[in-house]
């Protein structure tokens, strides 16, 4: 649902109403505990409206999920359609700066326990730019689905790290030890130590 979907300007507001409802809700109740009527009357749409939207609940953290990444990968494209830098750290960065900026959705997806729609689409972002992913962890194409998983999946894990500590470190700051964490998977499945040197990110 949502995929390469091209809809109006009154279905897009709809959506981000029905979102901000839940968003709202949730300042106050738990995920599991919150009845579709009641985000439907937050909302101010009809039941008719909602399940033309949406099938559940889930669907509306999907839906916004969906568009964080749609437009952040839009950003990627024009980024290097106008720039071509060198390693990966500016990639990892821009997302990471993107996550900074959009801290109530990552509340959101976090208080609702809904990590593996944001893993899912980590891995659509990686396989999206598989060249500079590439320039990180060596490619083997027998493991090659379950680096990309493991490499996601630490993603979230380090957010949901860095939700609990505070949000203390910066974006880029992220970005070092999320490459640090990385080439550490690097070394994990191929035993490559040449290519990891922690204390060049710690000090970069």
């Amino acid at each position: 649902m949502f995929q390469n979907e091209k809809v109006d300007i009154r279905i897009k507001y709809t959506r981000d109403w029905t979102y901000q409802a839940l968003e709202k809700i949730l300042k106050t109740k738990k995920f599991e505990d919150i009845k579709i009527s009641e985000i439907i009357v937050k909302a101010g749409i009809s039941r008719a409206t909602f399940y033309r939207n949406f099938s559940n609940k889930n669907d509306i953290i999907t839906y916004r999920i969906k568009r964080f990444f749609d437009e952040f990968y839009q950003e990627v494209i024009n980024f290097y359609s106008i720039s071509h830098p060198s390693g990966e750290l500016p990639l990892i960065e821009m997302f990471f700066n993107e996550v900074f900026k959009e801290r109530d959705l990552i509340d959101t997806v976090h208080k609702s326990n809904l990590d593996y729609i944001m893993i899912e689409n980590i891995v659509v972002l990686i396989n999206n730019h598989r060249e500079l992913f590439y320039k990180i962890v060596r490619p083997d194409i027998t493991l090659e689905n379950y680096i990309i998983e493991i490499v996601a999946s630490s993603a979230w894990t380090l957010i949901k790290t860095w939700i609990k500590g505070g949000r203390k470190e910066t974006p880029f700051e992220l970005s070092k030890i999320y490459l640090a964490t990385f080439k550490s998977v690097n070394i994990a499945l191929f035993g490559n130590k040449d290519d990891l040197n922690i204390s060049r990110w710690h000090n970069a």
